[in-house]
């Protein structure tokens, strides 16, 4: 019998910060994920980005997030001997409407958003850029993480450590006990689900509210005029990889058809809204599609379930896991080992009655 504090099913985004803040801790974990070749967090930009575009607004809780978000990624890529995390790297935001403009204008005066936008530039930035488009700001202190890469190094590293079951989770197998759980041959004080979009399917949570969505993105050749020091966003996000002249474009946002499908007519509406603002020839490589974890209010849910003390879930991060995951996952493990507050914000509280009606 396989004894463990923790038993955590999941290693996406949230997983991982999951398990890098419990291993700060010195506790100890064992993870169950069937390891796909995608998923929501293998295919995501991994983007985060301080400004909230359309309300020209801090993003939620940015300052409390970055700190957390640079040291974890910092602290991940030591450990495992790689360079995912690029930060600074700018966003570039071209703008196109003289209502746009005017609106940043304020946003700028105001210093609102200092110090991620400083300033508005009335010209056409660098770049093969439309001629309608008026202005530009750039975003700094933004960046974007290499998901794929990043979860791919963490996976190795957990199997050299023997702290990785590559396999289904099967949750009427789980026993619930006085002090903990058992599952086939492992022991457990708790069990934290940590699945995605899969928390529709898990008996103890299906009562939440989550509004999966699914993303498509596309791997595109762009020509040197795209220049890779940037992150492009308008209506899009373009951002390099590390092989030269090659760039992740997305995303997609569908609410009807749920699966892993990538579709022409998502692609064909990707290619759309570049070809708007960018005046260059584009070959599509290659294209994926995942669902993500979201919540009806866009907030993570986090938390013990109310009957069952040793279940917990740690999910419904969403488009903005990758600045989510390090500061929540850090929050929870000291919740439960320090009895440091949940934000009711992000509780599973929050949806008690969605409990008690279910």
């Amino acid at each position: 019998m396989k004894q463990t504090e923790n038993l955590i099913v999941g290693l996406g985004i949230a997983g991982l910060n999951l398990c890098h803040q419990l291993e700060k801790a010195g506790k100890s974990f064992l993870v169950i994920d069937r390891c796909p070749e995608n998923s929501s967090s293998l295919i995501a930009g991994g983007i985060y980005n301080p400004v909230a575009l359309k309300r020209k607004l801090r993003s939620w809780r940015v300052d409390e997030l970055f700190p957390t978000l640079i040291t974890a990624y910092s602290e991940i890529d030591a450990l495992l001997g790689v360079s995912t995390l690029q930060h600074p790297f700018p966003i570039l935001k071209p703008i196109v409407s003289d209502d746009d403009l005017n609106e940043w204008k304020t946003a700028v005066k105001d210093e609102r958003l200092v110090p991620y936008v400083n300033a508005v530039e009335e010209s056409v930035p660098k770049g093969p850029f439309k001629q309608d488009v008026k202005a530009y700001v750039t975003i700094e202190n933004a960046g974007f993480v290499r998901i794929s890469k990043l979860i791919a190094s963490y996976q190795n590293y957990l199997n050299q450590k023997g702290l990785l079951l590559q396999d289904e989770f099967y949750h009427h197998n789980i026993n619930i006990l006085d002090d903990g759980i058992e599952y086939q041959g492992i022991q457990a004080d708790r069990i934290i689900f940590a699945e995605g979009r899969f928390a529709s399917q898990n008996p103890y949570f299906s009562w939440l509210p989550m509004r999966a969505t699914k993303g498509q993105m596309l791997t595109v050749r762009l020509p040197e005029s795209v220049t890779p020091d940037r992150i492009y966003n308008q209506q899009f996000l373009l951002f390099p990889l590390e092989e030269k002249g090659l760039f992740r474009l997305g995303a997609t946002y569908e609410w009807g058809q749920l699966d892993e499908t990538p579709t022409e007519e998502a692609t064909q509406e990707l290619l759309t809204k570049v070809k708007k603002t960018l005046d260059v020839e584009i070959e599509v490589l290659d294209a994926q599609a995942a669902v993500r974890p979201t919540v009806i209010d866009r907030r993570p849910i986090i938390g013990q379930h109310p009957d069952h003390r040793p279940i917990w879930i740690f999910n419904g991060l969403g488009t903005k896991g990758i600045m989510l995951a390090p500061y929540f996952a850090k929050q929870l493990v000291e919740h439960i080992y320090e009895g440091a507050a949940i934000d009711p914000e992000v509780s599973l509280k929050r949806f008690g009655k969605h409990y008690a009606n279910s």
